[in-house]
């Protein structure tokens, strides 16, 4: 069991039965199973698919999604696990507050190094009544109640929307918080579309972890002969590629999937500024784990193509499944690495 799981588990002698449950991007780990004892009904909501699947197994009552969905009933008690980003607990701690019900309570969960500590300065902004019920294992737990305002949550109020000039292609792009680069143009991704503007791409293309589904929009918005995949774990990361297509009069399919587990089809091409972070923490086991399958799903001859730091060795990694290797672009930081198969 999961440290943030842990103190909560601790903590539930100290809430009564009630009606209806709600555990928001829970821990992967069966933490829920006791949580939902104490309710007559308890539901899951994930925004990692990989963390959807794990609990659908386990046999949750789990849904995977953007934000939850709009219920009549409304939930007397909202488990939160703390995110990593500010304004992504903004955005979930304003969707719960719409789905709590008038004498409900939320519990924000999270650990210390993550930054659990001053999430009091943000409830209060949300709930009049708050208070810290635990802290233990390296990890808070926070109570919460009475919404400040009762309204309809709104993904809108939390969109971000700006303009891309991508070599005289202006993109318009969608995201929300929890997106990597939310409302803004990272510079791994400058420099990957930067190499990419002098290439001619067509075929089958494969926009792997696509975020807000920038590189994807620039390719399907500048090359007609482009079909292009997007693939992303979140789910917000893929609600804000699908807005992103939408508000350029585009098409593309867009897919969830934890790594290239749902992946079925090969690929001219694969582009990626594949993920480092798990949490709060620097993961490159993430981006091994594209690296060790990705040659399965690209066609003879074809290509990966991927931003990375400078000081990560993903030529050691990448010369184990493709012939040929080359350096594209560099910088002081990134630097864009073409595989040929």
């Amino acid at each position: 069991m999961k440290t943030t799981s842990q103190i909560v588990d601790r903590n539930l002698p100290r809430h009564a039965h009630c009606d209806s449950g709600l555990w928001i991007n829970p821990e992967q780990d069966h933490s829920w199973r006791k949580a939902a004892a104490s309710c007559t009904t308890f539901k899951l909501f994930s925004q990692h698919y990989g963390a959807f699947l794990f609990h659908q197994q386990a046999g949750a009552d789990v849904d995977f999604a953007a934000f939850p969905d709009e219920v009549e009933r409304a939930y007397s008690w909202i488990i939160l696990n703390l995110p990593r980003q500010k304004a992504l607990l903004h955005m979930l701690l304003d969707c719960a507050a719409g789905l709590l019900s008038a004498d409900g309570q939320i519990w924000l969960a999270g650990e210390n190094k993550a930054g659990i500590k001053s999430a009091d300065k943000v409830l209060t902004t949300h709930f009049a009544s708050v208070r810290k019920l635990d802290n233990a294992r390296h990890c808070t737990l926070y109570e919460a109640k009475l919404p400040v305002q009762r309204r309809p949550f709104s993904a809108l109020a939390h969109q971000a929307k700006w303009l891309l000039n991508d070599h005289g292609t202006e993109i318009r792009v969608v995201s929300y918080p929890g997106v990597f680069a939310h409302g803004r143009l990272d510079d791994g991704t400058a420099l990957l579309l930067d190499t990419l503007g002098a290439m001619n791409v067509g075929g089958d293309i494969l926009d792997f972890g696509c975020g807000a589904g920038v590189i994807g929009t620039c390719i399907a918005a500048k090359n007609k002969h482009a079909r292009v995949t997007f693939l992303d774990a979140s789910a917000l990361a893929l609600q804000a590629c699908t807005d992103t297509l939408a508000a350029n009069h585009l098409s593309g399919t867009v897919i969830a999937s934890d790594g290239l587990a749902e992946v079925s089809h090969s690929y001219d091409m694969v582009i990626s500024n594949p993920p480092i972070h798990a949490g709060v923490k620097t993961d490159n086991r993430l981006s091994l784990r594209l690296l060790e399958a990705v040659h399965e799903h690209i066609r003879p001859g074809g290509k990966l193509i991927l931003v990375a730091n400078r000081h990560l060795p993903y030529e050691n990694w990448l010369a184990q499944n493709f012939s040929q290797l080359e350096e594209l672009a560099a910088n002081n930081a990134f630097k864009v690495i073409a595989a040929k198969k």
